[in-house]
């Protein structure tokens, strides 16, 4: 049936109550536990031009989220501040390793036939690892995603009221728990075909956390030679309660240096950066207090 005055088929007006899904239920225990943080949320663009090249001649399979992790990791190992957190009595707690989530999208055995979500992945050591082995690793979680939480064996208990923030705010403040799920979290948006997109993550449990954004192309002048690079963007998000604007601002230059140098898929450093006249990344930095421009050195 179709209507007379539109051509397109009629439909009846209402509305539908679902039940909400314990994926989002989680999400929001994460959120609300995450709400004491001061975020402070860095904006910035890295060329992965060479990184791009070199993973389309590597012989194995490397996915861009897995070289964003392993630079990430690398950048947090040398400014172990940046993924710092305290402790029940206020004290901050710095790790010397860097683990990561990186949550995957996947179907899980609870729920076999319905569509994928994501399930939270934590790569261990995540520094001492190369792009193929944590692209291994995150195509494995896909197919085998692992589910031995609480919550992934009864998800009955995401219903009781305050539970999962009860359960987060724990696993915030506590040493022992914070081993097995890092410090430090790495997320894409998607949009890689949607023009110039950051996106502003919630606080959440992580002290860190990388969002990738879309990858735009730029005209690049060398000399007399015009080529076209691969700009990508980043969202570094902070607990200001921590870190300061100057211990952000070192990262991100060394994250920017990271990606643009392709250290992660290199044996060597590269001895020029690809954007010579601009050596680190150009950002904005957004905090509690406002909002003010800032050019990382």
């Amino acid at each position: 049936m179709r209507s007379e005055h539109t051509g397109s088929t009629a439909r009846s007006r209402g509305v539908e109550i679902r039940r909400l899904p314990v994926s989002r239920r989680l999400a929001i225990g994460a959120e609300r536990a995450g709400r004491h943080r001061a975020a402070m949320s860095y904006l910035m663009t890295a060329d992965i031009t060479v990184a791009r090249r070199l993973m389309a001649m590597a012989p194995e399979t490397l996915s861009l989220p897995a070289f964003i992790t392993a630079s990430v990791a690398r950048a947090a190992a040398d400014s172990p501040e940046v993924h710092a957190y305290r402790d029940w009595r206020g004290r901050m707690v710095v790790h010397r390793h860097v683990d990561v989530m990186v949550p995957v999208l996947a179907r899980t055995e609870q729920a076999p036939h319905a569509l994928p979500h994501l399930v939270p992945h934590v790569v261990r050591d995540a520094d001492r690892h190369n792009v193929a082995q944590i692209s291994a690793e995150l195509l494995a979680a896909e197919n085998f995603p692992t589910t031995d939480g609480i919550f992934d064996r009864v998800p009955g208990l995401t219903r009781i009221p305050g539970l999962v923030r009860a359960v987060y705010t724990v696993q915030d403040r506590s040493i022992r728990l914070r081993q097995r799920i890092g410090t430090v979290m790495v997320t894409t948006t998607g949009l890689s075909d949607t023009g110039e997109t950051f996106s502003l993550a919630a606080p959440t449990l992580m002290p860190l956390h990388v969002v990738i954004g879309s990858v735009n192309g730029c005209p690049h002048q060398s000399g007399s030679l015009v080529e076209q690079h691969e700009i990508l963007n980043l969202t570094l998000t902070f607990d200001h309660d921590v870190v300061d604007g100057a211990q952000v601002s070192a990262f991100a230059a060394r994250l920017c240096s990271a990606i643009e140098h392709a250290e992660a898929l290199l044996p060597f450093r590269l001895r020029k950066p690809l954007r010579a006249a601009e050596p680190a990344a150009k950002a904005q930095v957004v905090s509690s207090n406002g909002f003010y421009a800032q050019q990382a050195r």
